[in-house]
């Protein structure tokens, strides 16, 4: 019996384009950091720590301990001198790459009805960013950080997606079996790798193949069956 619908978030509760907003943001981050490095080095070192914090999780680590570990290394800068920094961005700064992501009245929806019958909602996107980007970008979906059961972010997770440790960590900190649990993402490998560990998934989108996922179509089709409770 399905208890936790956990949701992605870009291009599941948002739509936007990930690589524009991706030029968008390190453009807008890049040059708070300028008075110690160069744009150029800046960002190139940001992308390879980040594949790092994917590819490379270290289980006693944070995403955000093995981001630092490999950013202060390339950098020859510290995190007490980095940290304030990226606080102050995402508080200041941030918010305004709102403009480049749209909400989705459907996953709106099919979150605030999944609350009403009673499941547990969670957001299950990337923990590649601090917890302050991640609830902003819950609020750009129309959402409140205070409907979510869990929230991961680089600060809390030792994995991302799609290793299995991220979803394993997700049920341990819902405090429910895989089984209990459903994944909602419109990412073939990185959403509907949950379901190797148990859980049941529906992707987001079409075309995918039946044996890779328990359900498939938009999220209005999931917003019915979530109000038939035919889960």
């Amino acid at each position: 019996m399905i208890k936790a619908i956990l949701f992605d978030l870009d291009g599941t509760l948002t739509i936007m384009d990930q690589e524009e907003f991706m030029r968008n943001y390190i453009g807008l981050l890049a040059p708070r950091f300028s008075h110690l490095i160069s744009p150029e080095k800046f960002a190139k070192n940001v992308l390879r720590s980040t594949e790092i914090m994917i590819k490379e999780p270290k289980a006693e680590k944070t995403n955000s301990q093995t981001f630092f570990d490999d950013f202060t290394k390339a950098t020859s800068l510290t995190y007490n001198t980095l940290w304030p920094i990226f606080e102050e961005f995402y508080k200041t700064d941030f918010p305004a790459l709102k403009c480049l992501v749209k909400e989705n009245v459907d996953g709106r929806k099919s979150v605030d009805n999944a609350i009403q019958q009673g499941y547990a909602v969670a957001i299950a996107s990337n923990p590649v960013m601090p917890i302050l980007a991640i609830e902003e970008r819950i609020r750009w979906a129309g959402l409140s950080p205070e409907q979510f059961s869990l929230i991961p972010s680089m600060e809390s997770f030792h994995f991302c997606k799609p290793h299995l440790g991220f979803y394993k960590e997700m049920t341990e900190k819902i405090g429910l079996n895989p089984e209990e649990c459903m994944m909602v993402g419109n990412h073939p490998t990185e959403d509907l790798a949950a379901r190797k560990i148990g859980m049941k998934t529906f992707y987001v989108g079409t075309h995918v193949e039946e044996n890779l996922t328990d359900y498939q179509g938009t999220l209005q089709e999931l917003n019915e069956l979530i109000l038939q409770g035919n889960f």
